[in-house]
């Protein structure tokens, strides 16, 4: 699999890390891994780096993506934060698209800003 995912106990989240090129359906595999590590821990938190990834996304792949997250019984406390690499459409449209559906996302270019903004509650 192109990503590893981890538990930050001690912050509460789910840091997954993704590497190299990566397939819709593995993003969507990877997404489902995260919840529910999310639901399993009783976090409410995730952490998302896709900034070393090489993720190409149609316009029609970027909806059938944050589409999924329609059916998502989140907590209404749910932080996501994505580290990007640089900014692209597909990524914006992603944030917008999920944002809409009441999920507290944002995207972010370093590291430390995300989990700062993250865990500050």
């Amino acid at each position: 699999m192109p990503y590893t995912l981890k538990a930050n106990d001690k912050l509460e989240y789910a840091h997954l890390v993704y590497s190299g090129a990566v397939e819709l359906s593995e993003r969507q595999q990877a997404k489902d891994e995260v919840f529910a590590m999310c639901f399993d821990k009783n976090f409410h938190r995730a952490l998302v780096d896709v900034s070393g990834s090489d993720i190409q996304m149609n316009e029609s792949d970027v909806i059938k993506f944050a589409s999924s997250f329609n059916d998502m019984k989140l907590p209404k406390d749910y932080r996501l934060a994505g580290i990007i690499g640089v900014e692209n459409k597909s990524d914006s449209l992603i944030e917008i698209m999920i944002s809409l559906e009441g999920i507290n996302v944002k995207y972010f270019y370093d590291f430390k800003e995300a989990e700062s903004w993250l865990t500050a509650i």
